[in-house]
Order: C-alpha cells, then sequence, then structure tokens
C-alpha cells in the first residue's frame, strides 16, 4: 500500500498524494482542487442534518501536507469556499493565522463568491480564468482553447471511476486522470459529489482508495 505516486509526465515530476491533492516537485507547489471549504456550515444552516468537523479535518490534512512537502506555495483550482459567509470562515481563518507566510493563490470557480475584499482579509490571491506557470496552465473547469505545447490542469468535475470485480462487484474511487494535454484533478474536499468518467486508452488513471492511491492498468 503506497500513500503517494512519484510520476514524470509532460517534462515534470508530481507526487500524487491519496489525499487527494498533487505536489508539482520543479516548483515546490502544492495544488489542491475543489476544497468546498464550509459547505457542511451551509447544509446545517439550511436545515440539513450533516457532519461536523468536516471543514476541520480538511484543514488539518492541509497542515500535514505543508508540514511534509513545504511547499512555496498553494494553488487552488476553483471551489475553495462552497458558499456565502457562513461561521465556517472562523476555523479558516483560525488555520490561516498558523501559516500567515504560505502563499495562496485561488482560480475563481463558480462556487466562489465570497466578497473580494474577504478574499485579500484572508491573504488569498485570486486569479480569473486561469494561471500559466511554464507549460503548464491552471484553470478550474477545462479550457476549451489550450495554446500549442501547454497541458491544462483543472478540477471542477470531482471524477471517479468505477472498477469492477468477480461477483458482479464495483466500486467507485476519485481519481486523478492524465491525458495527451490536460490533467483533471479530484476533489480535496470529502464532503463533495463525484462523476463517474469514462477514460480513453490514451488516459492514464489513478485511483484513490482508502489511504492509497495506484494506477489503473
Amino acid at each position: 500500500m503506497q500513500n503517494e505516486i512519484e510520476i514524470r509526465q509532460y517534462g515534470q515530476t508530481f507526487i500524487l498524494s491519496a489525499s487527494r491533492c498533487l505536489f508539482w516537485k520543479e516548483q515546490q507547489i502544492l495544488i489542491i482542487s475543489d476544497a468546498h471549504f464550509s459547505k457542511e456550515t451551509h447544509f446545517r444552516k439550511n436545515g440539513i442534518a450533516v457532519p461536523a468537523g468536516i471543514m476541520q479535518q480538511d484543514l488539518l490534512q492541509i497542515s500535514l501536507l505543508i508540514k511534509k512537502y513545504n511547499p512555496k506555495k498553494i494553488i487552488f483550482l476553483g471551489d475553495m469556499f462552497h458558499s456565502e459567509i457562513n461561521e465556517g470562515l472562523n476555523a479558516f481563518m483560525q488555520w490561516r493565522k498558523t501559516h500567515p507566510q504560505l502563499h495562496l493563490q485561488l482560480i475563481v470557480g463558480n462556487h466562489d463568491i465570497l466578497p473580494k475584499a474577504w478574499y485579500t482579509f484572508a491573504a488569498i490571491e485570486c486569479i480569473d480564468e486561469y494561471l500559466v506557470i511554464e507549460n503548464l496552465i491552471f484553470s478550474h473547469d477545462k479550457l476549451h482553447l489550450i495554446p500549442e505545447e501547454k497541458i491544462n490542469f483543472y478540477g471542477h468535475l470531482h471524477p471517479a471511476i468505477r472498477l469492477y470485480g468477480g461477483a458482479k462487484q464495483s466500486l467507485r474511487l476519485p481519481c486523478f486522470l492524465f491525458g495527451i494535454n490536460e490533467v483533471i484533478l479530484p476533489a480535496f474536499g470529502r464532503f463533495t459529489g463525484a462523476k463517474t468518467i469514462r477514460p480513453d486508452k490514451s488516459t492514464i488513471v489513478y485511483a484513490i482508495g482508502d489511504r492509497e492511491i495506484f494506477a489503473v492498468q
């Protein structure tokens, strides 16, 4: 059982973590997609009973990843927060105080609707549409026009793959998908849905199980 896989792809080195994120070694950047922080608080505010503490566990996991990889910055590929201002943001601000010097960048997603002033207060740099670093383009959703020799890294879909076993058994797991000129990241937030993807033969899939990650043949 392994909780991370190091791969060489597109001329770069990446560590894929079973924690549903990716570390870019050359640039020392941690990349996280679709965290949906404060979603549980949003649901409870609207009268839907959901377990408490999910966001705190996700923030703790990021702290552990920071300690492990020591990134220069974190790029969030959209949907960092789920909805409007609620009590869940207080937990995030408490976490932010423990990492005051860490550079956070957010590629704004469809759920990122907090006031711009709040992101400024939280020291989060917001970027509309996409961010280009070397040969990689980071966005929330898939870009329709990808410049030649560029690779589009995005999330939004919350991808999962269904694996089949004997006796008609099947299991659906979140996954990374590496295509010819695109990479789709799984949703980091555990309190999210998932979309089953049917990859073509040119796509490399890494499925995420219980604290393990593995290539799907």
